[in-house]
C-alpha cells in the first residue's frame, strides 16, 4: 500500500549491522575483527524521510547489485507527470555500475584518476552541478535515517536463525517508518 509520499528526490545508501551482540571494543580486545556483516540497503524519500524501499545482503561488497531492486520498489513513490518519471535517485559512488540509468544521480568511480567514457564524464559534470545547487547534499538524509535506526533499534543483528538474520534489516526499516509516522 502507498505511504502517501510523492518524492522528487529519493536517496539510497547502505549501512552495516554487526552479526554479534559483542561490542567493537570487546572484539578488538579479544583479537577478533569484523570480517562480515549484514547489510541494510534503504531508499529514503528526502521530503518525507520515510524508507520507501529496502533490500538486505551481506557485506563487504559492492552496492550496485541492489540498485535495480531499490529503483523498482521506490518507483511508485516517485513523482510522475503524464506517466513520465520526474524524480531522481541519489546515491554515493558505491552504486556506480552498468545499472545506472538516466535520472540517477550517482558519481562515477574514477579508475586511475580519469574518466574515459563520455557518458561517465557527463554524469560527473551533472553530479558536480548538483553539488553546487545543493541537490546532491540531500543524500545525507539517508545517512540520518541510518543513524536514527542504529540509535533507536541497535546496530547489531540479534536473530539466531539465518532466515531471520536476513529479514532483520527489513524489519528495522519497517519499525523506523512506524516511528516516523
Amino acid at each position: 500500500e502507498k505511504l502517501g509520499a510523492e518524492e522528487e528526490l529519493i536517496a539510497a545508501d547502505t549501512t552495516g549491522y554487526r552479526t554479534t551482540a559483542a561490542s567493537a571494543y570487546y572484539q578488538a580486545r579479544c583479537g577478533r575483527t569484523y570480517r562480515e556483516w549484514s547489510k541494510g540497503v534503504y531508499a529514503v524519500g528526502t521530503q518525507s524521510q520515510l524508507i520507501l524501499a529496502w533490500r538486505q545482503g551481506r557485506g563487504p561488497g559492492n552496492d550496485a547489485p541492489f540498485l535495480d531492486g531499490l529503483r523498482r520498489d521506490a518507483e511508485r513513490y516517485g513523482r510522475h507527470v503524464h506517466g513520465q518519471r520526474q524524480w531522481m535517485m541519489i546515491t554515493d559512488a558505491g552504486f556506480d555500475g552498468r545499472r545506472v540509468q538516466e535520472g540517477d544521480l550517482i558519481p562515477p568511480i574514477r579508475r586511475h584518476a580519469n574518466l574515459v567514457s563520455p557518458e561517465r564524464k557527463a554524469r560527473a559534470e551533472l553530479v558536480s552541478a548538483a553539488r553546487l545547487d545543493g541537490i546532491y547534499g540531500q543524500r545525507w538524509k539517508s545517512e540520518t535515517v541510518h543513524s536514527v535506526i542504529k540509535r533507536k533499534l541497535g546496530d547489531a543483528i540479534r536473530s539466531c536463525k539465518v532466515s531471520h538474520r536476513r529479514r532483520e534489516p527489513a524489519v528495522k526499516g519497517l519499525v523506523y517508518n512506524l516511528h516516523v509516522l
